[in-house]
């Protein structure tokens, strides 16, 4: 991770530790948090990046975290100064996309213009397909 930014998270991250250390549950692989809400270890981006899957009325959802940038779909094998582990993540990234086309389940993803909607498979890359926003 870049120094600067280094600098200015570890602090972020003690005092969050800190302040919520009891409230914390390790986990090895995967952790059910709720009825239809587990959480899912896949490293990579960060040491422990997770992400999250909810299921409801044969629903589901994945929210990605930081594991995918909006320039991934195209090029799964890039990778950016804040990947812990850059092999490791463009592997978690192209299973996860593959993942995610194959069952065609909703995504939502911090780094991607518009946050919520599905992966297709395009050749060798993938497509983001923005969801239907109903408001």
């Amino acid at each position: 991770m870049p120094a600067p930014v280094r600098d200015v998270l570890g602090p972020v991250a003690t005092r969050f530790l800190d302040k919520y250390r009891g409230q914390l549950k390790l986990f090895d692989r995967q952790h059910e948090v709720a009825p239809g809400v587990v959480v899912r270890r896949t490293g990579g981006h960060t040491p422990g990046h997770s992400i999250v899957r909810l299921a409801s009325g044969g629903e589901r959802m994945t929210f990605l975290g930081d594991s995918v940038f909006h320039n991934h779909f195209e090029r799964p094998d890039w990778y950016n100064a804040f990947d812990h582990d850059p092999e490791e993540a463009v592997r978690v990234r192209t299973r996860l996309l593959r993942e995610l086309a194959e069952s065609r389940e909703v995504l939502v993803a911090a780094h991607v213009s518009f946050p919520f909607g599905r992966v297709a498979l395009a050749g060798h890359a993938f497509r983001f397909i923005p969801a239907y926003w109903e408001y």
